[in-house]
């Protein structure tokens, strides 16, 4: 589609657009966000970049409609560009990680704190630095372009993945004892990098967990409790996450999943070990914690979180179940570049674009990973776009997969194999 006739459509849906200079000074601010940001968003496809896609986007809406979707792309969409991202990563390693290498060396040499060049230059920032661990909790984190811009640090002490081969993590340690010619030395600081942490779910979550009684059929779970509930095959076993207690309305809809004395048993099995907080802890941050990593960690090391993006909710979240963590990681600081404030969240309906989100949404948008999505993953309703994706934590007006009646303004591709298309 080109370009002016994707402005001449938008022109033409859009109810009282019929001033020349008021049409022109919105195609031209649209032309302008268009170039600068959106048309370099990584999933569109040659020939339908942001203005196509928002003509049609916006044409699904009733006219009346249409102006409020549009006012909350020009007004409350945030995003991220690949240069605001790599802006991020240096923020991030030298406001926020390289503070943190300083405070601990001050520590160890008893120097004053705001004897910034002091620290810098003395003996004990340097074995600080060089006892520094960064691990990559995602493909997304940006470790290598840290690494590449800051030559400080070496090879031997970034790990592209947390999920790693034990003779690495064993190999790391020697190459510090080495190079410090201490052989008793370990890593003092690890630093879990990131991108983006939207509800901190993937990273860290409580569930409660019970096995299905011999001979006792799986429950088949309705679309909204995919994100909360379900079976896994492997263990036998029902994983639900916890929220609190269950609700006796909540109690029944999981009776109703099943059928049978022995299903009604497992239910009141998992229902009581809700009610009692019997859970486990399962998630990326949970894995480094439990593997390899731990021994090559000083018994006084200092673990910290570092995901370049972080909203509020999950940061919350993430500070109260950490200290559930074995070891050192009960103590785990999170530490995010930038942080996005609950205050631009989209969760009801009373405000514009949430009756929209009200109005528009089918059980189809979700599926058995992400629930509900109304108001985008874990109902953190963001206006959130990313420059190399969407995430599901964004509303999903913005992302949702495509229908017979539904187009995206912004395509998502989904890690579990579909395109959100």
């Amino acid at each position: 589609m080109k370009r002016e006739l994707a402005l001449r459509l938008l022109q033409s849906i859009l109810p009282g657009l019929t001033d020349e200079g008021a049409a022109a000074n919105l195609f031209r601010d649209l032309q302008f966000l268009a170039d600068y940001k959106y048309n370099k968003y990584e999933m569109y496809h040659p020939g339908r970049l942001f203005l196509e896609n928002l003509a049609l986007w916006l044409q699904q809406f009733e006219d009346d409609e249409r102006n409020i979707a549009l006012d909350f792309v020009r007004k409350q969409l945030i995003f991220i560009s690949q240069q605001e991202f790599q802006q991020l990563a240096g923020v991030l390693y030298h406001d926020v990680i390289k503070r943190r290498q300083l405070d601990a060396a001050a520590e160890m040499g008893g120097y004053p704190h705001h004897k910034v060049r002091g620290i810098r230059e003395s003996r004990e920032f340097k074995k600080v630095t060089r006892s520094s661990l960064y691990v990559a909790m995602s493909d997304g984190a940006r470790i290598d372009y840290i690494r590449r811009h800051n030559l400080d640090i070496s090879n031997e002490q970034v790990l592209p993945y947390y999920e790693t081969n034990p003779a690495k993590v064993k190999q790391f340690l020697k190459d510090l004892r080495t190079e410090v010619r201490d052989p008793q030395a370990s890593f003092r600081c690890l630093f879990l990098i990131d991108d983006f942490c939207g509800s901190g779910r993937t990273l860290l979550r409580e569930v409660v967990t019970t096995r299905l009684e011999s001979g006792c059929e799986p429950p088949v779970v309705p679309p909204l409790w995919r994100s909360r509930m379900r079976f896994n095959e492997e263990n036998n076993e029902i994983e639900l996450l916890y929220e609190g207690g269950i609700s006796a309305s909540e109690r029944q809809e999981i009776l109703e999943m099943g059928s049978g004395e022995r299903y009604v048993s497992t239910v009141n099995a998992l229902i009581e070990k809700a009610e009692t907080r019997d859970t486990v802890l399962k998630g990326g941050l949970f894995k480094v914690a439990s593997g390899d990593l731990v021994e090559a960690l000083d018994p006084n090391a200092t673990v910290f979180f570092c995901p370049l993006l972080a909203t509020e909710h999950a940061v919350n979240r993430l500070k109260r179940l950490v200290t559930r963590l074995p070891g050192r990681f009960s103590q785990a600081c999170i530490l995010p570049g930038a942080v996005i404030s609950s205050h631009v969240e989209i969760t009801s309906a009373t405000t514009p674009i949430g009756g929209l989100c009200e109005k528009y949404y089918n059980d189809d948008f979700g599926d058995h990973h992400t629930g509900c999505v109304k108001f985008g993953f874990d109902n953190c309703g963001l206006p959130l776009i990313l420059h190399h994706n969407t995430p599901n934590n964004s509303i999903y007006l913005l992302w949702a997969r495509r229908r017979e009646n539904f187009s995206p303004l912004f395509v998502r591709y989904e890690r579990h194999g579909r395109e959100g298309a």
